[in-house]
């Protein structure tokens, strides 16, 4: 495992300093959320099916109201792991997800954990 202080300066790097400061527990499974954006929104029926086939716990977003208004109209599949939060991790799954879906669009480069931060 890398150390935590020498994480690559880039975006996924950047969330797990931040983390870090507010004293995130990197020892503990927690709920990792990845949302996998589309080039195209909505999503047909047939790509929903082979989604759910190959993520059958993945569930649509569709936009909300305030961002249709801001002319923001795509949605996107979001999709939880139980793990460790580690960089290798994060990336490893983000490009996982990304090449399951990039036939017909897809691409992850997001991700989220909900967790009490702080002591």
């Amino acid at each position: 495992m890398i150390d935590k202080n020498s994480w690559p300066t880039d975006s996924d790097g950047d969330m797990l300093r931040l983390l870090e400061e507010r004293n995130f527990d990197f020892n503990a499974v927690h709920n990792i959320e990845f949302n996998i954006d589309f080039q195209a929104w909505p999503l047909n029926k047939d790509q929903q099916v082979s989604i759910l086939e190959q993520l059958p716990d993945a569930s649509f977003v569709d936009p909300d109201e305030d961002s249709i208004a801001e002319g923001d109209e795509s949605g996107y599949v979001s999709f939880a792991v139980k793990n460790k939060v580690t960089y290798e991790f994060i990336t490893r799954e983000q490009e996982r997800l990304g090449d399951l879906f990039s036939d017909i669009g897809g691409f992850c480069n997001s991700w989220g954990v909900l967790s009490p931060c702080g002591g």
